[in-house]
């Protein structure tokens, strides 16, 4: 790959966000990444034959926006509900205008069903068709997801009690009172690649209980759409750098907010695609998903051998 064209992309995309967000100038963005590019990002891992959880990078938990990885969560809604059909198609010209508010895409990515839009994480696909749901709607679906729910002993992150009025940031995953952590994201992976129904996910050190087992009964061509969205993510979507000659046959899904004056960023997935042993989440907590996420899912998870 071109070192060149990947300054130039990654230039492109911290614009794009810079836009999308409010944020400052790109190179206050980049500055503002620069003083925080020591940290570690924090991974975490299941085996999703027994459950059990790791914490290579530490015990502490992270949470915060989740950005378009959210989109999963809006898909089941949108598709559930009847809004979204294996009919509906939307023509990304790269912008839309909804509510007063401009969301756009890095670039055009012309017609898109639901499960197109979930793999290039098509912000003008999920901004027009979730004015069509409202807030509770969407919030009752991540509730369906966990992302209210403690998990092997730790607590959930915000989730709001009163929602605002407005659909698309929860949609988007960029709503200030939605704030899962990254067991929750993990959980949201392992159910997505289940089809909706987890072991009890639980610490090395703490006995697994049926308490723990989350269970959602959703239909089996809405967890297809998710499962083929998050392969596309990995095949020749937002995560496509991630493990290009695909060695894990994964599946993945990317987001990335605003955190402070520069992002933050997640990834999801599990692997195999086709009889899923392991999911994980991974934030980082200083760039975007192109530029901070992928690269370190990438050394945590090709520098292992997984049985």
């Amino acid at each position: 790959m071109d070192p060149l064209q990947d300054k130039e992309d990654s230039t492109g995309r911290r614009r794009f966000l810079k836009s999308l967000f409010g944020l400052g100038a790109v190179s206050e963005v980049k500055e503002a990444e620069a003083a925080v590019k020591r940290q570690t990002a924090s991974f975490f891992w299941t085996n999703l034959r027994n459950g059990q959880i790791g914490f290579p990078t530490g015990m502490s938990v992270p949470s915060g926006l989740p950005g378009s990885v959210m989109k999963l969560v809006t898909a089941a809604a949108l598709y559930e509900s009847g809004i979204v059909t294996d009919q509906t198609v939307v023509e990304c010209r790269g912008f839309v205008e909804e509510r007063g508010q401009t969301y756009s895409c890095l670039y055009p990515h012309g017609k898109v069903d639901l499960t197109k839009a979930i793999g290039l994480s098509c912000n003008v696909f999920f901004a027009t068709m979730s004015v069509r749901l409202s807030s509770t709607a969407i919030l009752d679906y991540g509730a369906k997801f966990g992302l209210n729910k403690a998990i092997a002993g730790f607590p959930s992150g915000k989730f709001p009690l009163k929602p605002g009025i407005d659909s698309i940031p929860y949609a988007l995953g960029l709503a200030e009172d939605l704030q899962p952590n990254a067991l929750q994201l993990l959980r949201l992976s392992a159910l997505v690649g289940l089809s909706g129904k987890t072991p009890p996910l639980h610490n090395a050190i703490d006995q697994p209980r049926d308490t723990d087992i989350l269970q959602i009964p959703l239909q089996v061509h809405t967890w297809q759409i998710l499962q083929q969205g998050m392969r596309i993510a990995g095949r020749q979507g937002t995560a496509k750098q991630l493990d290009p000659d695909d060695k894990l046959k994964a599946a993945f899904k990317t987001g990335t907010a605003p955190h402070g004056k520069t992002f933050q960023s997640w990834i999801i997935g599990y692997f195999p695609y086709d009889s899923p042993s392991y999911a994980f989440s991974l934030r980082a907590t200083d760039g975007t998903s192109q530029d901070r996420a992928v690269p370190e899912a990438r050394k945590f998870l090709l520098s292992q051998t997984w049985p």
